[in-house]
C-alpha cells in the first residue's frame, strides 16, 4: 500500500507522488473489470477482491459486481458487510468500512475533491470511515472527509457532506437528520 499522499491534505497533479497514485488507479481498474466480468460464486472472485484491496477478505463478506474503486489498496473493509451492485469508491484518500455495514446499490463513495480554484491541478483528500452497522441506502453519495456513525441510516439518494452521527437517519441534498433511532 502507498502512503504518497496522507488521507487528509492536498497535492498538486505534479507532484511525483501523485504518479503512484495513477498507476494504482491503473492497477485497480485492471482488477474491477476484472472482478465485475465474474460471479461472486466464481472461485476466483474472493482471490480477486484480495488482490484488489491488498488484505484479505472475510469470507463473510459480500460485493456485488459491477463494483468500482479506483484505489483499492487504500481501502480497508470489516467483516459482514455487504456491497451492492454499481457500487463506485474513489478512495485515493482512503476509505474505512466497519463490520456488519450494509452499501447498496449505485452507493457513490468520494475521498477526493478538485480545488474551487485550481480545479485541473490541486486534489484535496479526505478519508470517509462508516462505523459499525450502519446503512447507506440506494443511490447515495458519500463526499470526501465524513464519517457515517455506528447504527445511522442514510437514506436513498441523499448527498452526505457532512459528519452523520451514531443512531440517526439522515436524508435529502445536503443530507440532515430526518429522525434518531431508539433500537439498534
Amino acid at each position: 500500500m502507498f502512503d504518497v499522499i496522507d488521507a487528509t491534505g492536498s497535492g498538486y497533479h505534479s507532484d511525483p507522488r501523485m504518479r503512484e497514485i495513477e498507476g494504482e488507479m491503473i492497477r485497480s481498474h485492471e482488477l474491477c473489470l476484472k472482478i465485475s466480468a465474474r460471479k461472486p460464486t466464481d472461485p476466483d472472485y474472493k482471490g480477486l477482491l484480495e488482490e484488489l484491496f491488498q488484505h484479505e477478505i472475510d469470507d463473510s463478506v459480500a460485493i456485488v459486481s459491477p463494483f468500482y474503486c479506483d484505489c483499492g489498496c487504500r481501502m480497508t473493509i470489516g467483516k459482514h458487510v455487504t456491497i451492492n451492485k454499481g457500487a463506485t469508491i474513489l478512495s485515493p484518500g482512503k476509505v474505512v468500512i466497519e463490520d456488519n455495514v450494509l452499501i447498496g446499490p449505485e452507493v457513490k463513495i468520494a475521498t477526493v475533491d478538485h480545488d474551487l480554484y485550481d480545479r485541473h491541478n490541486l486534489f484535496h483528500f479526505g478519508q470517509v470511515t462508516i462505523k459499525e452497522n450502519a446503512w447507506i441506502c440506494i443511490g447515495a453519495i458519500i463526499c470526501p472527509g465524513v464519517t457515517i456513525g455506528r447504527n445511522a441510516v442514510v437514506a436513498a439518494g441523499a448527498v452526505v457532506t457532512k459528519d452523520v452521527p451514531d443512531n440517526v437517519v439522515v436524508g435529502g441534498n445536503p443530507a440532515r437528520i430526518i429522525k434518531k433511532i431508539d433500537k439498534i
